[in-house]
């Protein structure tokens, strides 16, 4: 198995909630969740997903948009994968996580404590970068 950490300022509470007349910001929240899930899923199937919430977070220990200080609410998506170099593009390990989450729309104005008004996820901006990732050798 291979171990990855997505980390976000977009709101991607796990609320599974399905129906938007029952719940608005949670449905939207949901959706911001499977749109991250099915990017990853373009080249393959995450696994083991485990989504928590980090409030308060000092952004100069992140890896954020220059755009971004002080504190913020991160969001931490744990995940697996099966199969080996499935990112992998030109010795970048991870260089299609990155190119295909980037510009992919988001719902915004949720529970985020920061502008995320371009309403995407944005990866390769330097000033943007609201999610970037991480590959581990083992377990989260």
């Amino acid at each position: 198995m291979l171990y990855y950490t997505a980390y976000t300022l977009v709101d991607i509470t796990n609320t599974n909630e399905s129906k938007i007349t029952k719940n608005k910001g949670a449905f939207l929240q949901q959706q911001n969740l499977n749109t991250l899930i099915q990017t990853i899923g373009i080249r393959s199937q995450p696994l083991d997903i485990q989504v928590t919430v980090e409030m308060a977070q000092d952004i100069v220990n992140y890896e954020f948009g220059k755009r971004y200080q002080g504190l913020h609410t991160v969001w931490k998506f744990d995940f697996s994968i099966e199969h080996s170099d499935v990112f992998a593009y030109n010795n970048n390990k991870m260089h299609h996580l990155f190119k295909d989450a980037d510009g992919v729309a988001i719902y915004t104005g949720l529970e985020e404590t920061n502008d995320t008004s371009t309403g995407f996820f944005e990866t390769s901006d330097p000033n943007l970068i609201n999610l970037y990732f991480k590959s581990y050798a083992g377990q989260y």
